[in-house]
C-alpha cells in the first residue's frame, strides 16, 4: 500500500477496498470520514491507513476523524487483541496524549517495542511504572531503558529498579552513577536464588523465537540463496551485537545451529562454552568445531574431555590437527589414528613440532621403517 506502513492485510478482505489507494477516491473518502460501518478495531486501523493517503483531502479527513474518535470506539479498538502492531504505533504518535489511551497502548500485547521506547521518555510517572516493570521488553529492546532515563518524570525508585535489573542482566550503563550504585548495592547483598531464577526467566522470554527454532534443511543453495543466507547472517550478527551477556549465554544454550555457530566464536568464554554445551549440537558440528582455530581453548578442552564425542575418529583427527588442542590430548588421540593420517601429521607445519614428531615416531614403529 503506497504511503502507509500498515499493510492492507490488517483489515478484513471486504473492507480493504476502502483504504486501497487503487480504489476510487469517493470510496476512500467515505471511510476517512467514518461513514463506513466497521468494528472499532477496523475503524481505527482504516483511519490510520488513510492518514497516509496520497490525496490530501482524504488524509486530512482521516486525521480529523481519528482525533475525534468517540472514547467508546477508541477503547474498543485498543481492547482488541487483533489490532495490528503498526496501527498501535500510529495511534501512540498521532492521538492526543490522553492517559487512558496511552495506558491501553502500553498494556496491549501487540504494541511494538519501538513504540514503548517512543513513549518511555514522555509519559507521566504512573505510566512510566508500567514501562519499567516490563523487563522483558527492556531487555529485548535496550533503547527503552535509555528513554526511561531521559524522562524528566522518572522517579529515583524507578531508576534504581531499572539499574538493578541492568546489573543483573549485563546491560551496560558504565559511567552512570545510578548504575555504579546498583553494582555496589547488589555486590553487598547476599545471593537471592529466587531473584536469580526470576531474572533467568525474563532473559529467556526476551529471546527472539526465530533464533531458538532449528532451521529446516534446504537443498544446495545457488547464488541467490547464498546471498540471502549471507544477508541473514549479517542481520544475525547485528542483533547479537545488541544483546547482553546474560541473553547470549541463554541463547547459546538454547539457540539454533546458526546462532550457536556464531556464539561459539564469541570473545566471552562463558558464552562460547555455553554454546558447545547446547543439547542440539550434532557430531558433524563437533567435527567442524574441533578443527577450527577460531574457537577458544576452553571449548576445545571441553570437546577433548567429552568421551562420547571423542569416540568419533573424525573428531579425534580434527583435534590432533588443530594446534589449539592441548598437547597431552593430542598425544593420547594420536595413538588411535590411521597410518595415512600419521604420515600427513608427521609432515605438517601447522601443529606443534612435538605432535608431528610423535606421529613420525609412531608411524615408524608400526611400519618398522
Amino acid at each position: 500500500m503506497s504511503g502507509s506502513p500498515i499493510p492492507l492485510s490488517a483489515l478484513s478482505e471486504k473492507l480493504r477496498k476502502h483504504v486501497d489507494p487503487k480504489s476510487p477516491a469517493p470510496l476512500r473518502l467515505m471511510a476517512a470520514r467514518g461513514m463506513v460501518p466497521m468494528s472499532p478495531a477496523e475503524t481505527a486501523t482504516a483511519l490510520c491507513c488513510l492518514s497516509y493517503d496520497e490525496d490530501d483531502k482524504i488524509a486530512q479527513a482521516a486525521v480529523k476523524s481519528l482525533a475525534e474518535l468517540p472514547p467508546r470506539i477508541l477503547q474498543g479498538a485498543l481492547g482488541d487483541a487483533r489490532l495490528h502492531p503498526l496501527a498501535l504505533d500510529h495511534l501512540a504518535r498521532a492521538l492526543p496524549e490522553e492517559e487512558s489511551t496511552l495506558e491501553a497502548i502500553l498494556l496491549h500485547q501487540q504494541t511494538p517495542d519501538e513504540t514503548y521506547a517512543y513513549l518511555a521518555d514522555r509519559v507521566n510517572e504512573r505510566l512510566l511504572g508500567i514501562i519499567v516493570e516490563n523487563q522483558v521488553r527492556i531487555l529485548r529492546h535496550p533503547p527503552i531503558a535509555r528513554a526511561i532515563l531521559d524522562n524528566p518524570n522518572v522517579l529515583k525508585s524507578q531508576v534504581d529498579r531499572l539499574m538493578d535489573f541492568a546489573v543483573r542482566t549485563g546491560m551496560d550503563f558504565r559511567g552512570l552513577e545510578a548504575f555504579e550504585e546498583a553494582k555496589r548495592r547488589i555486590m553487598a547483598a547476599p545471593p537471592d536464588p529466587e531473584e536469580a531464577k526470576r531474572i533467568q526467566q525474563v532473559v529467556e522470554e526476551s529471546l527472539p523465537e526465530d533464533m531458538l527454532r532449528e532451521e529446516e534443511a534446504g537443498e544446495l543453495a545457488g547464488p541467490e540463496e547464498a546471498e540471502e543466507q549471507e544477508e541473514k547472517k549479517t542481520n544475525l550478527l547485528q542483533r547479537l551485537h545488541t544483546m547482553t551477556p546474560a541473553q547470549k549465554v541463554v541463547l547459546a544454550q538454547k539457540g539454533n545451529k546458526t546462532v550457536r555457530s556464531v556464539l561459539l566464536r564469541d570473545r566471552n568464554k562463558i558464552v562460547a562454552t555455553a554454546a558447545i554445551k547446547n543439547p542440539g549440537v550434532s557430531e558433524s558440528e563437533i567435527i567442524g568445531i574441533a578443527g577450527s582455530r577460531a574457537i577458544c581453548d576452553d571449548v576445545i578442552r571441553i570437546i577433548c574431555n567429552n568421551r562420547e564425542w571423542t569416540r568419533s575418529y573424525a573428531v579425534k583427527r580434527a583435534l590432533v590437527e588443530n594446534p589449539k588442542t592441548p598437547i597431552a590430548f593430542s598425544m593420547r588421540f594420536i595413538q588411535t589414528l590411521r597410518n595415512q593420517d600419521l604420515k600427513s601429521l608427521s609432515m605438517s607445519k601447522n601443529i606443534p613440532s612435538a605432535v608431528s614428531q610423535a606421529a613420525k615416531k609412531l608411524l615408524r614403529k608400526r611400519t618398522g621403517g
